[in-house]
């Protein structure tokens, strides 16, 4: 009887276990793959600055980064346009560091499309000489509005706070406005 049992568990039981295995693996490859290469490259072309989770987390299955010779990193995510999926630019952010920033405390600045974090350093000797870090983030090409409220002032504000980590910044920002 135990022998039929592991007859039948070698050539039937296994090999049934690895198809359900495989299968169950594509299957939460073929519905993670996207998100997974979009938080990668996230992170990478973003160069750290970027929450990728909060970026994805507006259910867009695949978003792309990449950066310009003026902006940190700018974002795209797939749309569907007459049946075509193509990537549209929906997101930029610019990241810069001053010496020479006026005084003042943290704040935001925002218009219709973008929203400014502005982060003063605490002890600038120790951030290199840094005096504060301005974070620009912006709705691209023809999008009306920024989109969710919070997005844009949430992805200033991060980045403003990596960028002033990398820098050795000490700094404090409020709470990001729902703009």
């Amino acid at each position: 009887m135990a022998q039929s049992r592991g007859r039948w568990l070698l050539g039937v039981g296994i090999p049934v276990i690895v198809a359900a295995v495989g299968v169950g693996g594509w299957f939460l490859y073929d519905n993670s793959g996207d998100r997974a290469r979009s938080r990668a490259e996230i992170i990478e072309n973003c160069q750290g600055l970027v929450d990728p989770d909060a970026v994805m987390g507006f259910g867009m299955p695949r978003v792309e980064a990449g950066a310009s010779a003026d902006q940190a990193c700018v974002l795209l995510r797939a749309v569907t346009f007459e049946g075509q999926e193509q990537m549209e630019e929906f997101a930029s952010l610019k990241v810069e560091a001053s010496k020479d920033a006026q005084p003042g405390g943290s704040r935001f600045d925002y218009d219709a499309r973008s929203v400014v974090a502005i982060a003063r350093c605490a002890d600038p000797a120790r951030s290199g000489g840094v005096t504060a870090l301005r974070a620009t983030a912006a709705t691209e090409g023809d999008s009306p509005g920024r989109g969710r409220p919070g997005f844009l002032s949430g992805l200033a504000r991060e980045a403003a706070l990596r960028a002033a980590a990398k820098a050795g910044c000490e700094t404090t920002l409020p709470a990001a406005p729902k703009v």
